[in-house]
């Protein structure tokens, strides 16, 4: 573990996004490399398709060989009827199943293609605090956190899939929207994205990787984006957040 208060936190964006979810754990693996950290958050579909068991697995052994506790982004999780959710998983950095939560607000071309709601996880602890998994538009939507105080980190696989001509406005809209969430909810907000290149069926990604930060330093702080970085590490400075939150509190603020 990072020294005390502080949890380090790699965010992993993919140059390319493969149907094959082999494919793409085996690429964020040889991108982690050697880096070290608490947590390991891998963008949406990450798993593509794989089974079950199969995206289990990578999750469970990327952790293990990292020794980082790893959010494993996503898979679409298909029942014998043909059905699918958008699922996810957690795991400890000795591979235990720490946490599992579903897409619950399917989005776009998912949606169109049948893709059917699932049920919002109950997140996690790590290291004394409390983190929850949000899948993409999931963050969109205010409900997803309201009720849940407390939260330290919100993590947010990603796969911004956008229809206007260029990345810069979804990324713009990201940024305010994380921004947003982590101010009203007093936590952090980091969203592990697909670089801009990469594409899901023919949509343009609009990457969108980075960390809200509702107390930073400086006003310039709120939101530290890494446009070309495979892997970004963030630390998450917990003293400050409890310290931010006790101000909130004094001032009637919460």
């Amino acid at each position: 573990m990072s020294h005390s208060g502080e949890v380090k936190i790699l965010l992993v964006q993919p140059p390319r996004w493969s149907p094959d979810g082999h494919a793409n754990f085996d690429a964020i693996e040889e991108l982690a490399g050697s880096r070290s950290g608490d947590v390991m958050v891998l963008p949406e579909l990450a798993g593509s398709s794989l089974p079950r068991d199969d995206y289990l697995d990578r999750v469970r052994s990327l952790a293990l060989r990292s020794g980082t506790a790893v959010v494993g982004g996503s898979h679409y999780d298909t029942a014998a009827d043909g059905s699918a959710v958008n699922r996810g998983a957690v795991a400890g950095p000795d591979g235990t199943l720490l946490a599992e939560y579903d897409k619950v607000h399917p989005y776009g071309i998912e949606r169109r293609s049948g893709v059917l709601p699932g049920r919002p996880g109950t997140g996690f602890d790590l290291h004394g605090r409390r983190l929850r998994v949000l899948l993409c538009a999931d963050l969109w939507y205010s409900a997803s956190l309201a009720g849940h105080d407390g939260l330290d980190a919100v993590l947010v696989p990603a796969f911004s899939l956008t229809r206007w001509d260029g990345p810069a406005p979804a990324r713009e809209l990201w940024r305010h929207m994380s921004v947003a969430r982590a101010y009203e909810f007093v936590t952090y907000v980091a969203v592990s994205d697909w670089d801009h290149e990469a594409t899901y069926l023919g949509q343009p990604c609009a990457g969108v990787t980075g960390l809200a930060n509702p107390c930073p330093p400086a006003h310039t702080g709120f939101f530290s984006a890494p446009p070309t970085a495979p892997v970004s590490v963030h630390t998450l400075d917990f003293d400050r957040l409890d310290a931010f939150r006790h101000d909130r509190t004094a001032r009637g603020f919460r």
